[in-house]
């Protein structure tokens, strides 16, 4: 009987180790973000969310695998291949190797192996000798114990000893080994787990938790709403890109699914969900797919050497500030009061968007700092300089950075600037083909991040200027013809003074690096917001009838930054 071919081919490591070489596990996979790797996961414990932690634990000893209860700890299995290897090596001896087969053996003839004692070092409470069917709550105070058995076997240090007390019946054994490593020299996950270990005990299906907590709930490494499946051909209304629920009923492909929201009638019931989670589509780069998924190849021209690209993230890094300044300046320029009933919730829809765009950009900013460290740590300097002219839609060509109102030419100069494969996409498009030669996968994805960012800016600034050409801008701009505030007006200046506070500190947290520069940074993100901070200064210039603006900073640390 022939076997029907595989629907699933295996990419964790845990399951590469079943047939192929365990270092193919280390890439990542094609169509799937770095968000989706275990270390960027919301693990927690039953019912969970894509990994019960409890079951790191069940393997904490060397070649033994336990299931853990309040105060019990019963062994399951022995890894007698690993105990014959350990005592090939010289690495455990002969009669440590016997214990191990001894409990082995009584666990095949269905005798009953519990731990009942240890002794080691439990993370702050320090080297202790724990009775396990001693645990219990209360734990407080001094020389306290663990409140149980899963608590006790977490806290103990990696690397330490711990020495197991055995039993079975009327029998003890000893066993003396350091404590295991959840993860190999690689970052994966160690040898000693299994395929689908640290999901066994997950909700069944865990689809039920999409359902029952709405959309919206799920951390993005896991959404539980996705762009719809492109129709053949692609339409080309802005609706294609706005998110569906992922479990819902109706799956007609050439069909343009409803919004999601926080409703779940257009979803699928719990018994549906059964009966027909195989039906789901998968999701690769935050789309649904029902073809065969094609790996995307960048053509972009690569930079000619290293220099050349970390000049370039320089003047990325100048952009991203550049474009700030623009989209502050208009977003501060909607009015926040007599806005016509009528257009109310589409001006505070605009400026809130404007808003979180900006403070996306921020985290740009962040993010290629982050590159030009991890390329040349030595030689890393703050890149905080302001852009002098940014990326303009023709080949080649580049525009003044020049604040202005949200007037509808303005609102299209930002579509502009962030169309896909345009503009500053493509700033970042050689940027990426050239760290496939000088930087890590880590620094790839970091700019695949940005670069998926400004798809999304793109597709929002597109639902911004549907939504305020419905209306005349003297509707919604406190002043079309607003300019900049006279150099020595009050309010600007202490704008000015708010600004230049806030760039010393991100220059100070980005030069001292995490996790010595968090508290700079961090002081650096609470200036920004609140009426005593940057925004409030803003709101008083605004409000003033000027545009918000920034003027140019006589420090080299933030000069001017001209393009490549």
């Amino acid at each position: 009987m022939s076997q029907a071919p595989i629907k699933l081919i295996p990419r964790n490591v845990a399951a590469l180790r079943r047939g192929q070489q365990p270092a193919d596990g280390a890439r990542p996979v094609p169509g799937n973000p770095v968000s989706t790797r275990l270390e960027s996961g919301v693990g927690n414990c039953f019912p969970g969310l894509e990994c019960d932690l409890r079951n790191l634990e069940r393997r904490f000893f060397p070649f033994l695998e336990v299931d853990i209860q309040d105060t019990e700890i019963d062994v399951i299995s022995v890894d007698l291949a690993g105990v014959q290897e350990s005592a090939g090596n010289g690495e455990i001896s002969a009669d440590t190797a016997t214990t191990y087969r001894q409990i082995s053996s009584g666990l095949s003839l269905g005798r009953r192996w519990t731990i009942s004692q240890m002794r080691g070092t439990f993370g702050p409470l320090g080297v202790q000798t724990l009775v396990v069917a001693d645990l219990r709550l209360p734990s407080t105070g001094a020389n306290r114990l663990p409140p149980d058995a899963w608590t006790a076997i977490r806290l103990l240090t990696e690397g330490t000893e711990v020495e197991l007390t055995l039993r079975q019946g009327n029998t003890t054994r000893s066993l003396v080994r350091n404590r295991a490593r959840y993860l190999d020299d690689n970052g994966a996950l160690a040898k000693m787990f299994l395929p689908g270990e640290l999901t066994q005990s997950l909700c069944s299906p865990w689809t039920h938790d999409f359902r029952d907590c709405g959309c919206f709930y799920w951390a993005s490494n896991h959404p539980d709403i996705a762009l719809p499946v492109l129709p053949t051909p692609p339409p080309v209304t802005p609706e294609i890109n706005t998110y569906v629920p992922w479990e819902r009923k109706d799956r007609t492909v050439n069909t343009l699914p409803d919004p999601a929201t926080i409703d779940t009638p257009v979803e699928l019931s719990h018994y549906e969900i059964n009966n027909q989670w195989q039906t789901l589509n998968f999701v690769l780069e935050g789309r649904e797919t029902v073809a065969p998924y094609q790996l995307g190849k960048f053509t972009a021209l690569k930079f000619a050497s290293l220099a050349e690209l970390v000049t370039n993230l320089r003047y990325a890094a100048g952009v991203e500030l550049a474009v700030i300044h623009e989209y502050l300046a208009a977003a501060y320029s909607l009015k926040v009061a007599g806005v016509p009933a009528t257009a109310q919730d589409n001006v505070d829809a605009a400026r809130a968007e404007l808003m979180r765009i900006t403070y996306g950009e921020m985290r740009h900013v962040r993010a290629v700092n982050d590159v030009l460290r991890a390329l040349d740590p030595a030689a890393f300097v703050p890149a905080l300089g302001v852009a002098s002219q940014v990326p303009a839609p023709l080949p080649d060509a580049f525009r003044p950075v020049v604040p202005r109102p949200a007037t509808p030419e303005v609102i299209q100069a930002f579509i502009d600037i962030e169309r896909p494969s345009v503009s500053v996409d493509g700033l970042y498009s050689r940027i990426l083909a050239t760290l496939e030669d000088f930087g890590s996968d880590e620094t790839q994805q970091t700019v695949r991040s940005i670069m998926a960012d400004g798809e999304s800016h793109f597709e929002t600034f597109s639902f911004i200027q549907e939504w305020l050409d419905k209306h005349s801008p003297a509707d919604y701009l406190t002043n079309p013809n607003a300019g900049v505030a006279p150099a020595d007006n009050a309010l600007h200046q202490k704008l000015q003074e708010e600004y230049l506070a806030l760039l010393e500190r991100l220059f100070n947290g980005y030069a001292l690096g995490i996790p010595a520069g968090a508290a700079d940074i961090n002081t650096a993100r609470n200036a920004m917001l609140g009426t005593a901070g940057l925004d409030g200064a803003a709101e008083a210039v605004a409000a003033a009838g000027f545009l918000v603006a920034f003027d140019h900073i006589p420090d080299a640390r933030f000069a001017p930054v001209d393009h490549p």
